[in-house]
């Protein structure tokens, strides 16, 4: 089972950043998740709320430019890349939803920059969905608009589609095969006690990712069921307590 970090690592944060990508991958995590919402200038930027909370609320992060975002402590994605550096996964969850400043489905205008700077970044077109599949890259999202176009760009990265929580695994699972994703990233509730999902999931060609793990005693349960990835807040005592 994969030991993934929760926005790089929540714990002990400061989440989102290269700072939290560095200490998780040190720690021996198999690799790591951020958030992607875009800037005002068209960047990408890696931040979970749509708005910055604390000073200055009220403008959202879709409204400010980049460099403003920067000086709040938001990394541009580029940056948490190349922190990355291929050491393991990454998964990309581009963020957007109704109801928040940035949602633009189905222009999906964030995730086609995304597509864009992906193959900038030398994820060409794949031959086959094998090639995907095999990618350490991920691009995931409640929106399923935004990972059909990625799946549609046909660059070499798989897609998973992630899942509400309350959401029907079995559900999500048929709806990954349809599609042509590679992972359904389910919530940890929906999960935890149902045996039955790994295997569901194994027999559809389906990888089973859960979101988000915040104990040991969860991840033991999970591994024990088959899961093929957790997405943990703190990954390096996960990690610890586990092996690898």
């Amino acid at each position: 089972m994969q030991v993934l970090g929760h926005r790089g690592s929540r714990t002990p944060g400061p989440e989102n950043t290269v700072e939290a990508v560095d200490a998780a991958l040190r720690a021996g995590a198999d690799g790591i998740e951020v958030d992607v919402r875009r800037s005002a200038d068209g960047d990408l930027v890696c931040v979970h709320d749509a708005r910055i909370p604390g000073r200055l609320t009220g403008r959202a992060v879709v409204r400010r430019s980049t460099r403003e975002l920067s000086d709040l402590g938001v990394p541009a994605l580029t940056d948490i890349l190349d922190a990355w550096d291929g050491r393991g996964r990454i998964i990309l969850e581009v963020k957007n939803q109704p109801g928040q400043p940035d949602f633009d489905a189905p222009r999906e205008q964030t995730a086609r920059i995304l597509i864009d700077l992906l193959r900038a970044r030398g994820f060409g077109r794949a031959a086959n969905t094998a090639l995907a599949a095999s990618s350490a890259v991920t691009v995931s999202s409640f929106d399923w608009f935004a990972i059909e176009a990625v799946r549609d760009a046909e660059i070499a990265v798989s897609t998973a589609f992630l899942a509400m929580p309350r959401m029907s695994v079995t559900g999500g699972i048929a709806y990954v095969r349809s599609a042509g994703h590679q992972e359904l990233h389910a919530h940890v509730s929906s999960v935890l006690g149902s045996a039955m999902m790994p295997e569901r999931a194994r027999a559809a060609g389906v990888g089973l990712v859960t979101w988000t793990v915040a104990s040991v005693a969860d991840a033991e349960q999970l591994r024990d069921a088959g899961v093929d990835a957790v997405i943990c807040d703190d990954p390096a005592e996960v990690v610890r307590k586990l092996g690898p």
